[in-house]
């Protein structure tokens, strides 16, 4: 039987290509996204050499568009959403109502037709939801102020993009343009304000109910499908797959598994997000770039330097600080891709033609590439106008360090768990929600369900306010995960960690653990302990044997 190996052998290649292009940019102190692009250009049909299949991966990049804004969407909440106001969401509408305008008026300069400069606007006036996450993820900032209005005003565009796409179809000759906007307004908001209704109340109950199973396999199947399968939903009603994505997300983020469902998807939402960047690339035609020349400076401009400009001066005016305004201004100067898709449906329709559609293209890719360089230069400005922030004493440890975190509630865990918290607040994280549930009765202050060796997981235990570190874990690998991420988030925490024999013991110390227990010479320090007394060796006396023996 012949096995079609074509995926396969594209997701390799592009893989292997984006690393070698990450890793050089990386080197040359560039973002990844540029090293990504340039990969795609590489193996894109207009460069020799082998070229991969656009719809495959493009197929695979959606995939990691889906996952990116899901992701996103679980760490924000219905109430910082809210709280972004109505001022935030005027301004994103009068960002695309300016940047439109100005890019109009540009495209019918250069002699393209009204219609056709009435899609090139559109495209270039919407910015990327996934590459403004992207760039925070890198950064860590999406907690930060800027992150926050920027993600809530991207997604205020991506809502406006539905009412962009009904007015181009209907500027194009194919319905009426106050019928067709109507009803894409009220079917959007039937289907935000169903999902959320019903979401809330039924995907924090049905998580629950799969992770009480304690099948780890079964609760990345129950995410997966959620992400995904709203997603799709989103595009079926005339939305985008990105928008669906966060909406899942944001219904996520009210479940206390919000953390659990963060840190089994950050492994994946990589490597699939990396597939949309090198995607873009692909399309990227190098002889239209030198054809091309003056329109494509013109667009690039007006999507980067005239959106960022326009977008922090309307933040500023919706009430927000100096700082997040220039920050947020650099993070939203950039296209995406509802440009290729807003470019695509006017190609589809014969307003554009093939040389406009790969020029605005080409200016959506350049726009992502300048992105890191934007928000850089806006961190500069920053930091040049602004007053550095006077000298702080660090945190004080919350209950004066009289908090342990024990990874890991079986035989070991417990027992170190039990003797601690009479004492100490003690939280416990484990996979395991059934043996949770017998912790959380026994006097333990939390628990935490996840995967100890996450992330997610570990930012949720708040090392920073933590005495000791317990990794009672079975597993080796897992438990050398957890003492390096510990470790580099909290460098002061002592970590006390369990290991299989002396070699493993050194190996968790050189990553970071203060003391390595291994488990089989403890035992047998103890039955020698045993064999001591017995034979009529003082009780203390024998106590005193094996810790020299233990020291040694």
């Amino acid at each position: 039987m012949h096995t079609d190996t074509g995926l396969l052998v594209d997701l390799v290649a592009t893989l292997g290509i984006a690393l070698a292009g990450g890793w050089l940019a990386s080197r040359l102190r560039l973002s990844s996204i540029f090293g990504y692009m340039v990969a795609g250009i590489v193996i894109s049909p207009f460069t020799p050499g082998f070229v991969g299949d656009v719809d495959r991966l493009r197929l695979l990049a959606d995939i990691g568009v889906v996952l990116l804004l899901f992701g996103i969407g679980v760490q924000f909440s219905l109430s910082e959403l809210a709280a972004t106001g109505p001022r935030i969401a005027a301004g994103a509408v009068a960002q695309i109502a300016g940047v439109m305008a100005a890019t109009w008026g540009v495209a019918v300069a250069f002699g393209w037709g009204p219609e056709e400069s009435l899609f090139v606007a559109a495209a270039a006036a919407i910015c990327s939801s996934t590459v403004i996450v992207k760039l925070l993820a890198d950064r860590g900032d999406t907690a930060r102020p800027y992150g926050r209005v920027s993600i809530a005003w991207s997604i205020v565009q991506d809502l406006v993009t539905v009412l962009l796409v009904a007015m181009l179809v209907a500027a194009t000759g194919e319905g009426d343009v106050v019928r067709s906007v109507t009803l894409d307004s009220l079917k959007a908001v039937a289907f935000v304000a169903g999902l959320l209704l019903v979401g809330l109340r039924l995907v924090p109950w049905l998580l629950t109910l799969v992770a009480a199973q304690g099948s780890r396999e079964l609760f990345v199947l129950a995410v997966a499908a959620l992400a995904l399968g709203t997603a799709l939903a989103s595009e079926r009603v005339g939305l985008s797959l990105a928008l669906g994505a966060f909406l899942a997300g944001l219904v996520v983020s009210e479940s206390d598994l919000s953390h659990r469902v963060l840190g089994e998807l950050l492994p994946t939402r990589d490597v699939f997000a990396v597939l949309f960047f090198v995607s873009i690339g692909m399309l990227i035609d190098p002889d239209v770039l030198a054809d091309n020349v003056g329109a494509l400076v013109a667009l690039v401009l007006l999507m980067v330097v005239a959106k960022g400009a326009l977008s922090g001066l309307l933040v500023r005016l919706a009430g927000q600080p100096r700082e997040t305004s220039i920050l947020t201004g650099g993070l939203v100067a950039q296209s995406g891709e509802f440009s290729f898709v807003l470019v695509g449906l006017g190609l589809d329709r014969g307003a554009v033609d093939n040389e406009v559609f790969s020029v605005v293209v080409a200016a959506t890719a350049i726009s992502i590439v300048l992105s890191p360089l934007a928000l850089s230069g806006a961190h500069a400005l920053v930091r040049a106008i602004e007053p550095p922030a006077p000298a702080v004493e660090p945190a004080r440890p919350s209950r004066l360090g009289r908090r342990a975190v024990v990874c890991g509630y079986g035989s070991v865990g417990r027992l170190v768990a039990e003797v601690l918290a009479p004492r100490f607040e003690v939280v416990v994280a484990d996979l395991d929600a059934r043996t949770l549930r017998d912790a959380g009765s026994s006097g333990v202050a939390e628990t935490i369900n996840g995967d100890a060796s996450s992330t997610a997981i570990l930012e949720r235990m708040r090392l920073e306010d933590c005495r000791v570190l317990i990794v009672a874990l079975s597993d080796p690998f897992a438990t050398r995960l957890v003492v390096e991420r510990a470790r580099a988030m909290a460098p002061d925490v002592d970590i006390v960690a369990r290991a299989l024999d002396d070699e493993e013991a050194s190996r968790l110390r050189r990553l970071g653990a203060n003391e390595a227990v291994v488990a089989g010479r403890e035992v047998g320090l103890e039955m020698s302990r045993y064999g001591l007394v017995r034979f009529g060796v003082d009780a203390r006396q024998a106590a005193a044997v094996i810790q020299r023996l233990r020291s040694r």
